[in-house]
């Protein structure tokens, strides 16, 4: 059973508090509101859990294929859905670009490495589908907030999925060696939900998997993210340096953990602008 302030895929309420409530408050609102629809719905294994929604601009056929932004949900690995992420669907459009929603398989009922053999099979079939929808496969960027952003970057990591462009992970832990902590903590729930064993927390972690990486990243944290999210962030860049990997990185003035993931419902976001100079889009603004 969910514990309080869980929200599993699929609910209809949130039982949280604080920060997380007003996220998932406004996350599911900014959705509902939203006007588009997917043009399509795939599965990329039996379990409910495994789809991707596909989106593209409602401008006709374009001259030529369009970049692809891949993007999971976040929520601890234990909760999020698609009402997580459509209220990205009209910014991403607008850039122009194909947005592929992706959700996943949830903890405690799946296990790492459960996650991240998600986050392999849905990048792997939006690469082999994304062109029956106008999408450019060689111009594909993989991305999430907070759980979902370190599920991209260790699927990337995998080296079992093609080459993208850039990993731009929002707001996520990159560095899940936490050790000893409460379990009630948000630490704590790495290990009370989320890994099989403690000493998992290695492999789980992106930082610990960066050797041979040649895909450049940019990171995006708020100044008012968790003490956790910002530290393993700013070390995720340094190692990335040292390791004369290709990585910029952007800490939003005065945002919190939810904060930087809802402002990418405005196509004018900086976070756009990277985007599209990663994909090779002209870096005026979209929207």
């Amino acid at each position: 059973m969910a514990e309080a302030g869980i929200a599993r895929a699929g609910q209809q309420t949130y039982s949280g508090t604080g920060e997380a409530m007003v996220y998932d408050r406004t996350a599911r609102a900014l959705s509902d509101a939203s006007k588009l629809k997917p043009v399509a719905v795939l599965s990329y294994g039996e379990d409910p859990a495994r789809k991707i929604e596909i989106y593209r601009p409602h401008t006709g056929e374009p001259a030529e294929p369009l970049p692809v932004l891949v993007f999971l949900h976040g929520g601890a690995w234990i909760a999020g859905g698609f009402q997580w992420l459509r209220f990205m669907a009209g910014a991403v459009v607008a850039q122009p670009a194909i947005f592929a929603a992706v959700t996943y398989r949830l903890a405690p009922e799946h296990k790492w490495p459960g996650q991240l053999e998600d986050g392999i099979e849905a990048l792997r079939l939006v690469q082999e589908r994304v062109s029956d929808f106008g999408g450019d496969p060689e111009r594909m960027v993989v991305a999430g907030h907070s759980a979902g952003g370190q599920i991209a970057a260790m699927a990337l990591l995998s080296g079992k999925v093609a080459p993208v462009r850039a990993c731009m992970p929002v707001s996520s832990p990159m560095d899940l060696r936490y050790g000893r902590v409460p379990s009630e903590t948000g630490k704590g729930r790495v290990y009370r939900y989320l890994l099989k064993a403690p000493e998992d927390d290695v492999d789980a972690s992106p930082i610990c998997k960066l050797e041979g990486n040649t895909t450049p990243f940019h990171l995006l944290w708020g100044e008012r993210d968790f003490e956790h999210i910002r530290d393993s962030c700013t070390r995720m860049c340094e190692a990335l340096r040292a390791n004369g990997q290709p990585v910029t990185q952007r800490v939003e003035p005065d945002a919190g953990h939810f904060d930087t993931h809802l402002q990418l419902n405005d196509a004018r976001d900086d976070w756009y602008r990277v985007f599209r100079s990663f994909v090779g889009l002209s870096n005026e603004s979209a929207g």
